[in-house]
């Protein structure tokens, strides 16, 4: 019965065994390297346990090693032994760990078996596209790791991308080694130097288990990358890396902190002047632009972010620490080519990121990362040797990305405040920079974005409105990967090569589109004045207006510049403002044109009331309506413009400028002719009607730049079609505020034209009785 019962038993193991050997096999290499992982991570957990089950942690990381040998082995060892080895040796170090209850042992061996893995894959997928198979390598190749996608504006990787190529027959195998190579030597390097960053944070906080997990991966990583870095920087140095990593897992696992965070540095120190990959002028170029740009954000967020000592606004200040940490996670990959330039220059960058960050943990002077922040930029400057100080559109948009994964980070904690003060941040970069362009190039596009950013495009909802509603984190996921999509696909309209042409055309439609309407305005105001000799003196009222408007605007772009910080929300909520104002004065003159032209007699009116009229506020609220209406555009119009030199030959904007000046006072001249040839009565119905209109558009537009500002809500309206046109001629927005604003106010004029003519009626009917 006894020898029954263990036949049984010993039939029963094998069964599980041929049945995990079959699924091992069947399973592509990615899933059984997971599965592996997985089970290391389930033995690991179980150690924090109370009494933990030795047996059962042993059962998982056997089932470790046998995955191992069921699946991936065959053709690691053929490749190289030496790797199969390092695998092995951690998959029995962390069997050892395991029976032993050494839980910092434990995960000291998993991250080494992991990253030797993903070492296995990278020399396997090598060796079989130097050997024509491509669907070996497509198999390999899908296990590895990625870097993230925030530091570098890389929307798919090289080597997936040439992969699928080959796959096709589009290129031969053998061809898409160097892509694949270098692809995943960056990706490792970039690994590399994060595990490194992960080790020392681990290390401050004493955390025995991640700490030895990272300095285990750390290992691994380096082992990937050591025969490129001794053929570049030698073996001594390549040793020292080896003695350094040896002596941090050792004081990992006994808790030395102190040595373990010098090992790291030491590691950092060796690994300065190395770079994986040559970078290309492009590539050197947009990350010099995203170095650049993250280290004066540093000072920019921390000046907004902390006043007297203490933290003002939440969100700047943990921006200035995001931006920090970018900028020196980019200087990392770009060291070496500064150091070639310039090593005092790199030396010196390496120590201002660490005082930065000393100085932003404790709450310090704002004045000592001012300095330090114009130090860097200039040190950034000349180590690279390259103009760093244009706007780039690939860094644009990478700084973009980054915020939209802060608003993700901020939904999935819970913080839709956060979350929506984020988003309007990240606008507030697209609406600056590349929606300039877009605009003129790929109008629809942009307006797609701007719908997406806010109340909603394409029949779903946008991210204001999904932030508002404090929509799943999910769906509001969902929303921003559209949001990349599109502007994954601007990248396209916004890196074609600018050419004068286009340049020209640019420059003509910002003039424009930003100084027809108040062109409209003010010559069909000075028109009417200028229809008798007693209201030709007040056009001057006007033109101060208008010259008033045109210097404060520029002296608005030079302050913010210079003295003060006008953010996003607040130039939104100034054009909103402003354009409000300019609706209140429109009303006011379209019913005082109304009224002089239909319920007055007018000839009267001029021989005997126009001089007192004006003369008691009438003239001051003329040259108040040139102001805003002028005031309203100005602004904003030199802020495009700034935009537009940065990648732009300065003639062709000069001429575009001019161009399109020409037209506005070609359209100006034909309105004050208007008012001279055409019979008083029906110029100032067309005059009103115009008025009329641009009043209803500033309604619109005052109200979305209030919603911009965050100041008004912007609920979107999905049965509202969106087309370009209406907005820019009507401002007619798909929301609920602007259409109710927008009805509003033809409601107000329908009731206050509605009485002047009431008025006509009745002084006629006075008229015919008396007669």
């Amino acid at each position: 019965m006894k020898l029954r019962i263990f036949t049984l038993l010993l039939l029963a193991c094998l069964f599980g065994w041929c049945v995990q050997a079959t699924f091992a096999q069947d399973q592509p290499v990615w899933q059984t390297a997971e599965a592996m992982r997985e089970h290391g991570l389930v033995a690991q957990t179980a150690l924090f346990r109370p009494n933990p089950n030795l047996a059962q942690i042993s059962a998982d990381l056997q089932a470790v090693a046998d995955l191992y040998a069921m699946a991936l082995q065959k053709d690691i060892v053929a490749i190289s032994p030496e790797v199969d080895v390092a695998i092995s040796t951690a998959i029995a170090d962390a069997q050892a760990a395991g029976a032993a209850g050494d839980g910092a042992s434990l995960a000291l061996a998993r991250g080494q078996m992991w990253t030797h893995l993903l070492h296995g894959s990278y020399l396997v997928t090598l060796a079989a596209l130097e050997n024509g198979d491509a669907e070996l390598a497509d198999e390999w190749l899908r296990l590895r790791e990625y870097r993230r996608s925030t530091i570098v504006n890389l929307v798919t990787s090289p080597a997936d991308a040439v992969m699928k190529q080959v796959l096709r027959g589009a290129v031969e195998p053998t061809d898409a080694v160097l892509i694949v190579d270098s692809d995943l030597r960056d990706t490792t390097f970039f690994r590399l130097r994060e595990a490194l960053d992960e080790l020392d944070e681990a290390a401050n906080a004493q955390f025995v288990t991640r700490s030895a997990e990272w300095v285990g991966k750390a290992q691994g990583y380096f082992a990937l990358l050591e025969a490129d870095f001794v053929s570049k920087q030698g073996a001594e140095a390549a040793a020292d890396i080896w003695l350094a990593l040896d002596e941090a897992a050792e004081t990992a696992v006994t808790e030395d902190w102190q040595t373990v965070n010098e090992q790291t540095a030491r590691v950092r120190q060796n690994l300065a002047s190395y770079q994986p990959i040559a970078f290309t002028e492009e590539q050197l170029a947009e990350r010099a632009q995203l170095l650049y740009l993250y280290t004066d954000l540093v000072w920019i967020e921390y000046r907004d972010a902390v006043r007297d000592g203490e933290i003002t606004i939440d969100i700047e200040y943990q921006e200035t620490i995001t931006f920090r940490n970018q900028a020196e996670t980019i200087f990392e990959e770009l060291r070496p080519t500064i150091e070639a330039n310039d090593p005092a220059a790199a030396a010196r960058l390496a120590e201002i990121y660490k005082e930065i960050e000393e100085i932003v943990m404790v709450i310090g002077p704002k004045a000592d990362v001012e300095l330090l922040v114009s130090e860097a930029t200039g040190l950034i400057d000349s180590g690279l040797a390259i103009d760093t100080s244009a706007t780039d559109t690939g860094a644009s948009l990478t700084l973009i990305d980054t915020l939209l994964n802060d608003v993700l980070a901020a939904v999935e904690a819970g913080d839709y405040e956060l979350a929506e003060t984020t988003r309007i941040e990240a606008y507030a970069f697209f609406e600056t920079g590349p929606e300039v362009k877009l605009a003129n190039r790929a109008p629809r596009l942009a307006r797609q974005i701007e719908g997406i950013f806010w109340e909603g495009s394409g029949g779903e909802e946008g991210l204001a409105a999904m932030i508002r509603h404090q929509a799943e984190p999910a769906v509001i996921a969902a929303r921003i990967a559209t949001l990349r999509e599109r502007l994954a696909e601007s990248e396209a309209f916004l890196g074609a090569e600018t050419n004068n042409t286009v340049t020209i055309f640019s420059s003509v439609a910002i003039i424009i589109r930003e100084g027809l309407e108040a062109v409209l305005i003010v010559g069909a105001v000075i028109g009417f004045m200028r229809t008798s000799e007693a209201t030709k003196k007040y056009v001057w009222w006007v033109a101060a207006g208008v010259l008033v408007a045109i210097v404060l605007s520029i002296l608005l772009w030079w302050g913010s510049l210079n003295l003060f910080v006008i953010t996003f929300a607040n130039r939104e909520l100034l054009e909103g403002i402003t354009a409000l104002i300019a609706v209140a004065v429109l009303f006011y003159v379209t019913n005082w044109l109304f009224q002089k032209a239909y319920v007055s007699d007018w000839m009267s009116f001029v021989k005997e009331q126009v001089g007192k009229a004006l003369t008691t506020g009438s003239a001051f609220g003329l040259a108040f309506l040139g102001f805003t209406v002028v005031f309203r555009e100005g602004f904003e119009t030199v802020l495009f413009y700034q935009t537009l030199l940065f990648d732009s030959d300065p003639q062709a904007v000069a001429i575009g400028f001019i161009g399109g000046l020409v037209v506005i006072l070609i359209v100006a001249y034909l309105i004050l002719q208007a008012s001279v040839r055409l019979p008083l009565k029906p110029f100032f119905t067309v005059t009103t009607i115009l008025l009329l209109v641009m009043a209803f558009n500033f309604v619109g537009t005052g109200f979305r730049g209030l919603q911009e500002a965050g100041v008004v809500n912007a609920t979107w309206l999905s049965w509202m079609p969106e087309n370009l046109l209406m907005i820019e001629l009507f401002g007619i927005y798909p929301t609920v505020e602007t259409t109710v604003a927008q009805l509003g106010f033809v409601l107000l004029v329908a009731i206050t034209f509605g009485w002047s003519l009431l008025q006509v009626r009745q002084k006629e009917v006075n008229s015919a009785v008396q007669n």
